[in-house]
């Protein structure tokens, strides 16, 4: 399915609708208007027909099937409440909209500066979190620009819905989207895009990012969201609620978000002590295990099959796996950040609070997320030696993944860097 200037046409008509693109585009660009009060209205809206019930039969099935928990909804459906969508557009850009600043030059000639969209956006979206191409496209659309979709595949449509309802409260952002559900194989069309693009949004790992750098053209910028490692970091007078806490991160996302903890490095050089953490550990994910939907037969398998090779693999690993029900732990005493198994299976790993600048710089630029687990009196001096090696967010354990109005997307605003700064000389 397509949506462009605000109707769903059917995939035959995608080259009719390509051809006309440049046009539409050009036309949309000479007649551009602030977006941002539209899209916060719109957002708002949809956010509280979200809460009285409006698309339960879409959405129901998908916390059926644990694509995402109540909680996790409660938080997403907020977000786009007025107060909270609004504080995000002013911290990121508000204060920078209109003139900048204004310089007089010895001449008598003034400058102006002023922050404009870049223009138009082609966003390749990653299908790791539901609802985030919509998500991307909203903060494109608070900069002002046109914006393009590509689905992910396997999308099962919810982005789709909800920039077609989007439209139908502010039919004046019609112009301003489209999307297309593309396979990243059709590189002719995807080509045609970025053509037409001034930036390419690209969300994804390594592969994706060098993807989106092949198919841009030397003038078309790329703005990449890539694949993050985040982990917890705990020192031994943690308590076990804040282990709880942890445990419970970990089964909600299943460890599927940049921000979801993928393991636990633990202030000590003792193996004894990361065994025993290790245990402990594990019954406390056993137990969180039980208040979210099973795992499926499938990844339950693929799983089973990844700790059976560790296991062949241990005398030259030398990795120990601790096997639970519907959760597993791995020892390791290699102090280098790492993706787990996922799906409540996550690794354990001495780092001695003097090792980690050491140890994590050497993973910069990947590095997101620290749920740190420590004493207060410890929690400034251990957050400034993370920050030093490359971490852009700490938070607790239990809030690795939640979302607060105004936050960065890994150290960086989204807002800014879909804007430009532009000069005239008056």
């Amino acid at each position: 399915m397509i949506l462009f200037n605000g109707k769903i046409f059917s995939d035959d008509r995608l080259d009719s609708i390509l051809a006309r693109l440049p046009e539409h585009c050009t036309c949309t660009l000479e007649n551009r208007i602030p977006l941002y009060q539209a899209v916060i209205h719109a957002c708002s809206t949809l956010s509280e027909q979200i809460q009285r019930g409006t698309y339960h039969s879409i959405i129901q099935p998908l916390l059926d099937r644990g694509v995402f928990t109540k909680h996790q909804l409660y938080q997403a459906v907020s977000f786009f409440q007025k107060e909270h969508i609004e504080t995000k557009y002013q911290t990121e850009l508000g204060c920078l909209t209109g003139q900048l600043t204004s310089i007089m030059l010895p001449s008598g000639i003034t400058i102006q500066r002023s922050y404009v969209p870049l223009g138009i956006l082609l966003h390749i979206a990653a299908g790791n979190a539901e609802g985030l191409p919509f998500y991307s496209v909203i903060e494109g659309l608070l900069a002002g620009n046109i914006n393009f979709l590509k689905l992910p595949s396997m999308d099962d449509g919810l982005s789709l819905l909800l920039l077609q309802q989007l439209i139908q409260i502010e039919p004046c952002l019609a112009p301003y989207i489209a999307v297309f559900d593309i396979s990243s194989t059709h590189t002719a069309i995807l080509k045609k895009l970025e053509q037409l693009s001034d930036a390419i949004v690209v969300w994804g790992g390594d592969e994706a990012v060098r993807a989106a750098r092949t198919l841009a053209s030397p003038s078309t910028h790329i703005i990449s969201w890539g694949h993050k490692l985040s982990f917890a970091y705990l020192t031994l007078d943690a308590k076990e609620e804040e282990l709880r806490g942890l445990a419970a991160h970990i089964c909600e996302t299943n460890q599927l978000l940049c921000s979801s903890c993928q393991g636990i490095f633990v202030d000590t050089e003792n193996r004894s002590i990361i065994q025993s953490i290790g245990h402990s550990f594990l019954k406390l994910l056993e137990e969180e295990s039980t208040s979210y939907p099973p795992l499926s037969i499938g990844i339950r398998g693929k799983t089973s099959i990844s700790l059976y090779n560790e296991e062949l693999e241990s005398e030259t690993s030398h990795r120990e796996i601790l096997k639970g029900k519907g959760a597993s732990i791995i020892l390791s005493y290699h102090a280098v950040p790492e993706l787990s198994y996922m799906f409540r299976n996550c690794w354990i790993k001495p780092l001695p609070r003097t090792n980690i600048v050491s140890a994590l710089k050497p993973s910069k630029g990947y590095l997101q997320t620290v749920g740190l687990l420590c004493s207060e009196s410890d929690r400034l001096s251990l957050s400034d030696k993370l920050i030093k090696a490359g971490v852009v967010r700490i938070t607790y354990g239990s809030d690795m993944s939640r979302t607060i109005p105004g936050e960065a997307h890994d150290g960086e605003y989204a807002l800014r860097r879909y804007c430009k700064v532009a000069e005239i000389e008056i």
